[in-house]
């Protein structure tokens, strides 16, 4: 290996062990996430949000 493949591993291995552990196996949601519609689950949140308020 190079000088420059040896110093891009060890930062990436450095920025990886910053990551919080849910983020660094792959899955930036610990409680799992899902594949559903990003908007769906907005309006839904929002809809959630104006319930409790009244």
């Amino acid at each position: 290996m190079t000088q420059s493949d040896d110093d891009l591993k060890a930062r990436a291995r450095q920025h990886v062990e910053q990551l919080p552990a849910e983020t660094a196996l792959g899955n930036a949601d610990p409680a799992g996430g899902v594949a559903d519609d990003p908007q769906v689950l907005d309006q839904a949140a929002r809809e959630e949000g104006e319930q409790r308020s009244q």
